[in-house]
């Protein structure tokens, strides 16, 4: 039994998923406090479900970028879990790569203050390295690739086909030290 969870961009996005699968699954949009309700909402949904999260084998998350603390929610909840159990597998992927699926690409988050951050993806192969850009180094950007769907800020995406599409490519933490967070910062 597998468990998906995403919080890193003002959604709660759980995924219940056995051999691909899907059981059920939970998007809550527009949650400014995803911190108050993670745990509550993650049993409720265990529970409706009749699972116990004992029976989780496997945690799917992704680690950002995205909104600081909804980065760490996901990462932090799945990491005291592994502390109690290291049996349990955890895979990541980044919430750029989430959002592309598996077409062909142009990732884009809101990361405030005129701040965006990127990927381009083809086939959920990163085509250039994830970065954070300013707004007007983001339209010269989009220039290069036309033909790529921009897709942004987890709009019109289906979340459950792109679990599933991108599952393999999902990587494994070997260790608990492995399940960290992803910043991307601007240098100048």
């Amino acid at each position: 039994m597998n468990l998906f969870i995403d919080t890193t961009n003002n959604k709660l996005l759980l995924i219940l998923e056995n051999n691909d699968n899907v059981i059920d699954y939970l998007v809550l949009d527009n949650q400014n406090r995803i911190s108050d309700i993670l745990i509550e909402t993650i049993d409720s949904f265990l529970v409706k479900n009749k699972i116990d999260i004992s029976l989780i084998e496997s945690f799917y998350i992704t680690i950002g970028p995205g909104s600081y603390t909804g980065v760490r929610l996901g990462v932090t909840f799945t990491k005291t879990i592994k502390t109690f159990n290291n049996n349990i597998n955890v895979y990541m992927i980044s919430s750029l790569a989430f959002q592309a699926g598996f077409g062909k690409s142009l990732s884009i988050i809101d990361a405030k203050g005129n701040k965006y951050y990127v990927g381009v993806y083809d086939k959920a192969k990163n085509i250039i390295v994830d970065q954070l850009l300013t707004s007007e180094v983001l339209e010269e950007f989009k220039k290069s690739f036309k033909d790529y769907d921009i897709i942004k800020d987890y709009e019109n995406i289906d979340y459950v086909k792109n679990y599933i599409n991108l599952k393999p490519f999902f990587k494994l933490a070997n260790s608990i030290d492995e399940v960290n967070p992803l910043y991307i910062k601007h240098y100048i």
